[in-house]
């Protein structure tokens, strides 16, 4: 199954350009993506993960065609 992925600036993944459509399991979930995108821990752990604009859980399940958007929270002054 396919999903878009974008990720706002804070977010660098060299192997898919903001914007990719990624190639995933059927009922893959929003950890096992980020897993397939070899994320390290700690940018796991900053993330919002919205999927079609919607706040999700990790253990949210993908669907065809889901538009994920991947934001880090940052902070600064």
């Amino acid at each position: 199954m396919q999903i878009k992925l974008n990720y706002g600036k804070f977010v660098r993944i060299d192997s898919y350009p903001n914007g990719s459509i990624v190639e995933v399991p059927d009922n893959c979930t929003v950890r096992e993506l980020l897993a397939i995108l070899k994320l390290p821990s700690y940018l796991q752990k900053s993330l919002t993960v919205r999927v079609n604009s919607e706040p999700v859980w990790l253990a949210t399940v993908l669907k065809e065609e889901d538009d994920v958007n991947l934001l880090r929270a940052v902070c600064g002054g």
